[in-house]
């Protein structure tokens, strides 16, 4: 009785720590749960204001932790490479069952730190502008019926780039018809200069919005438009250790018509090169010669690629080449000399795009990671296939494995009275999709 008088204590003081242990460690495991979900909630709503950001990693540490729960600190510091954190601190106080008999366990602090270090954003939006994207509000070109994609654009990329840090992320915006414009360069402060780009567009032409494929890109200002994407995407200020994410947003209302290039026009006499911009046709076989510093210029409409040449500039000059032969055919990246028709164009232009595409998505060390919208009934099976594959969708069979995944929307309603609102839809769940990634 006395040798069990003396080992009772011990046993109870044994027992009663095994208690208090599992209770400490279930407080530690919530306490945990509510630090990190609240981290998280604050950095994916840092684009609200820091003040709104910690309002909102407040309410949902508070709704994962229970009742009672302590208040979080919630911080935004940087570190050292000057990325964005979300700092969060939350430290309760146990009041033990057993172990409070020893004075110094009789309230034990438990405490838990979630960190999460925001990536800033590098994205470039390329948007279409040909003549089919008029309608509603927007002004159609003679003679062309329209799908309302222009109306729905000036809804949804205001809201698109207000979801973003306007000091943080660096965001530029390409259009493209029957030529290609930088509206505006990549930079900080992009939010109201591009919400006036897009509300100033003239949708009119047709659809050069491709990219340079395995050639060079021709030109830094009117070159192919998933190019330029690309070039201003890289020369995005990048400090040492910055952590960043490179993403482009592409929008059209049809397949991709027109490409670009390089001819020899100046006969025996000249060795200078014209850039020239040539297609803008979805039916016949016909391509026409653009200027491709003003697309309105059309130096010689429905060449069919017969022997009597085209007309390269304003003055009706015939093309000839070196040996003063008439040209007739363009180099194609894919299959050699080409006759000019719609059809080869046209095969052209997605081949460069999907060539663009993979070198986008495979540059180091930060990949882009390309998101991809079709809007309309013209915008056809194969269309979608290859709008997917540019993207490298997971859901269709063209995706490459290892490469950044993106995703293909479909908008088919459109012209129609819902038309904004889907393309709304389609914007905001691409801004969540990238959101989420610069807090992964």
């Amino acid at each position: 009785m006395i040798i069990y008088a003396l080992v009772l204590s011990i046993l109870i003081l044994f027992a009663g720590m095994a208690i208090d242990s599992g209770l400490l460690y279930v407080t530690k495991a919530k306490l945990s749960a509510a630090v990190d979900s609240a981290t998280l909630t604050g950095m994916k709503n840092l684009q609200s204001g820091q003040s709104a950001a910690a309002a909102m990693a407040t309410d949902i540490f508070d709704a994962n932790y229970g009742g009672s729960p302590p208040t979080p600190a919630v911080t935004f510091p940087t570190d050292s490479n000057g990325n964005l954190q979300v700092h969060v601190t939350g430290t309760v106080y146990v009041h033990t069952l057993f172990m409070r008999y020893l004075s110094q366990w009789r309230e034990v602090p438990v405490s838990d730190t979630a960190v999460a270090t925001r990536a800033n954003l590098i994205m470039s939006i390329v948007l279409d502008r040909s003549g089919s994207m008029c309608g509603g509000t927007v002004s159609c070109p003679e003679g062309v019926s329209g799908d309302d994609g222009g109306e729905a654009l000036l809804s949804a990329v205001p809201t698109f780039v207000g979801r973003f840090d306007n000091t943080l992320d660096q965001v530029a915006l390409i259009s493209f018809s029957e030529n290609s414009t930088i509206n505006f360069a990549i930079g900080y402060n992009f939010a109201t200069p591009i919400t006036n780009a897009v509300a100033a567009m003239q949708f009119a032409g047709g659809t050069f919005g491709t990219g340079a494929g395995t050639g060079a890109l021709l030109s830094s200002t009117t070159g192919a438009p998933l190019s330029l994407a690309d070039e201003q995407n890289s020369s995005a200020t990048v400090t040492p250790g910055e952590n960043v994410i490179k993403v482009v947003v592409y929008f059209t209302d049809g397949l991709m018509n027109t490409i670009q290039d390089k001819f020899h026009c100046g006969g025996t006499s000249n060795n200078t090169l014209t850039l020239l911009n040539y297609g803008g046709f979805d039916s016949g076989s016909d391509v026409d010669i653009f200027d491709p510093t003003s697309a309105t210029n059309v130096f010689d409409s429905d060449y069919a690629g017969g022997s009597g040449g085209f007309k390269y500039d304003a003055k009706g000059d015939i093309c000839t080449n070196a040996s003063g032969g008439k040209v007739t055919q363009f180099v194609s990246q894919q299959y050699g000399n080409k006759n000019f028709s719609r059809a080869n164009v046209t095969a052209e232009a997605q081949f460069r795009a999907i060539q663009t595409a993979i070198a986008m998505r495979t540059e180091s060390p930060v990949p882009t990671y390309i998101y991809t919208i079709g809007l309309g009934d013209s915008v056809t099976t194969s269309t979608q296939d290859f709008l997917a594959q540019l993207a490298n969708d997971p859901s269709f069979s063209t995706f490459i494995s290892g490469q950044p995944a993106g995703e293909f929307f479909y908008i088919p309603d459109c012209p129609s009275s819902q038309c904004t609102t889907e393309v709304d839809t389609v914007f905001e769940t691409i801004a969540a999709k990238v959101l989420l990634r610069l807090t992964e």
